[in-house]
């Protein structure tokens, strides 16, 4: 059996002739100036033109049009005309100062009052001291007895410029006595110095002694009077 031929074929026909290589897909990596032969066009279809920037020199209306600023509010001012403008509260003014030199010398009466504070002792006689003990068996003490009687002698006290020497009497030791100060008239003090101490020997204390000690006894006698009639 003879063996057909295979046919060849010559000559174009035109029902064929046409090119598969423009749909095959570009690769992205190709450079942009390789032109593939059947797919310039196609990519030249497929790709749009990116925006170009608009030059800086160029203003769009809506960026040269500025909003309008907002007007002001019209600031109104208070009618201050029926106003009072309150007074400033004065101040008391102080009757005298006290001065650098009073302050140095140690002045009793920086203020000029002329008054000393002076101090008050008075003692405790004897006799007296044995009728407190009987109040101190009743369970009331000695102390705070002669302290009630000493607090009405300071507020009964007025100094007389008549001075009255300490007076004679048995007394107990001044450590159970009374003391306490007072604020007394100074020119009655000095008087008193330049009557009986030209010598400046003796203490405003002193001066005053026997005037209190009179006063404290009394008092004390009635303190015990008033506690032995309620005990």
């Amino acid at each position: 059996m003879a063996r057909r031929k295979k046919p060849q074929i010559k000559g174009t026909d035109p029902s064929y002739d046409h090119s598969f290589e423009r749909f095959r897909p570009v690769p992205n990596d190709m450079p942009a100036d390789v032109v593939v032969p059947g797919v310039a066009a196609e990519r030249a279809v497929v790709e749009t033109p990116k925006p170009q920037p608009m030059p800086a020199s160029v203003t769009t209306e809506k960026t040269t049009t500025s909003a309008p600023e907002p007007k002001k509010a019209a600031r109104v001012k208070p009618n201050t005309s029926g106003r009072q403008t309150p007074s400033k509260a004065k101040t008391p003014a102080v009757q005298k100062q006290i001065t650098e030199a009073d302050v140095s010398r140690g002045s009793d009466d920086p203020l000029g009052t002329g008054e000393r504070q002076t101090t008050l002792d008075a003692a405790v006689k004897v006799t007296q001291a044995k009728q407190m003990a009987v109040l101190e068996e009743k369970g009331l003490k000695m102390k705070d007895i002669v302290t009630l009687a000493g607090r009405r002698a300071t507020e009964r006290f007025v100094l007389s410029p008549d001075f009255i020497p300490k007076p004679e009497a048995e007394r107990l030791p001044m450590k159970q006595g009374y003391h306490t100060s007072k604020r007394l008239p100074g020119p009655i003090l000095d008087a008193m110095r330049k009557e009986r101490d030209p010598l400046g020997i003796s203490s405003d204390p002193a001066m005053v002694r026997g005037q209190f000690e009179l006063l404290f006894w009394s008092c004390l006698d009635e303190v015990i009077k008033e506690l032995k009639a309620k005990y």
